[in-house]
């Protein structure tokens, strides 16, 4: 079903949908995943993954610097946690923490998650956190760290297509099952068969990390203990912890974003000049206003991942890459579906 060498599900999901829609879809180059080429009549378009062929230059080296994403979005009237650009550890960094009390590290410049540690409190775990997000940027943010709900908004074309809650995964007890039993029903789950291929919902978690073991400590239970029905066990502390290595559940909750936070995500969107983003929010609820009291915008990402909103860990499957695909082909010039 799929060409040579194609194996990123983004780029199947792609594939799989154009033709769906009568649009033929192919690798650039052959077994290369860099570059998808759709077709329709004598109209062609290349893309990456999420990035279309609208997407500026500037758009995306805004989105990958952090200070300069941070300083449009403020300049825009929009909720960014406090902030400070360092190169190394010094003064400013320790006043910033003191003040804060709670504060994010994390490489000014890196993309996804490395390099980035979650609410640092302490001089020493200031220092080790720095040490690590030197070893992926040059330069160094410390943030504000917001207490909340992490919230990912997809925009496509200046409309809200899709938003997942996504949070630490946890294991829930059945009044039958060991904590060790449910970890390992859950890493089993946790593959999923699908039409585009085996789809991996969350990294798999291993039962016997220290790191875990001291968070089932923390709620007074062990790998032994069965919890009873219903009660939700904990299998990560963001409590200085390394955001790149914590796995997560993601669940569509599009339906209960409130319109005023709907109009801020576009406007976010808008402000980096970026067609198709993924907004990073952390709040205490997407059904209320978000302001600076109850959270802000993290990131915004020029290069979106679409299949957790595809297949989400549970609520409502969305269409998004139907949707992107429209978006592609609407205009003039592009292919008309």
């Amino acid at each position: 079903m799929f060409p040579r060498g194609i194996h990123n599900l983004q780029n199947r999901l792609i594939i799989s949908k154009a033709q769906e829609m009568g649009i033929t879809c192919e690798p650039l180059v052959e077994a290369c995943e860099d570059f998808l080429k759709l077709s329709l009549g004598d109209k062609q378009i290349i893309i990456n993954k999420t990035r279309s062929h609208r997407l500026p230059l500037i758009a995306g080296l805004l989105a990958k610097n952090k200070q300069a994403c941070n300083m449009l979005l403020r300049e825009q009237g929009m909720p960014v946690p406090s902030f400070i650009v360092i190169p190394a550890i010094g003064n400013e960094a320790t006043a910033f923490l003191r003040q804060h009390g709670s504060i994010v590290v994390k490489p000014l410049d890196a993309s996804s998650s490395l390099g980035v540690t979650l609410d640092v409190r302490t001089e020493d775990e200031l220092e080790t956190a720095i040490r690590l997000a030197g070893v992926h940027g040059s330069s160094i943010m410390l943030q504000q760290y917001v207490t909340g709900i992490d919230y990912r908004v997809l925009i496509i074309n200046d409309e809200v297509a899709a938003v997942n809650e996504y949070r630490p995964v946890y294991i829930q007890g059945d009044g039958n099952s060991s904590v060790r039993a449910l970890i390992e029903k859950m890493n089993q789950d946790r593959l999923v068969m699908t039409s585009i291929g085996e789809y991996e919902a969350f990294p798999r978690v291993d039962a016997e990390a220290e790191h875990l073991l001291e968070v089932l400590s923390g709620q007074g239970t062990t790998l032994d203990q069965v919890p009873a029905t219903g009660q939700e066990i904990e299998l990560y502390d963001l409590r200085n912890s390394a955001a790149g290595k914590i796995s997560e559940f993601y669940r569509d909750c599009t339906e209960f974003i409130h319109p005023d936070n709907v109009r801020m995500m576009i406007q976010a969107a808008k402000t980096l000049q970026i067609d198709v983003a993924g907004v990073d929010v952390r709040c205490t609820d997407i059904r209320k206003p978000i302001s600076g009291e109850q959270g802000g915008i993290l990131e915004v990402n020029a290069l979106p991942d679409l299949t957790h909103h595809v297949f989400p860990h549970g609520g409502t499957t969305r269409d998004v890459v139907r949707v992107y695909l429209e978006y592609l082909c609407q205009e003039q010039g592009a292919i008309r579906i």
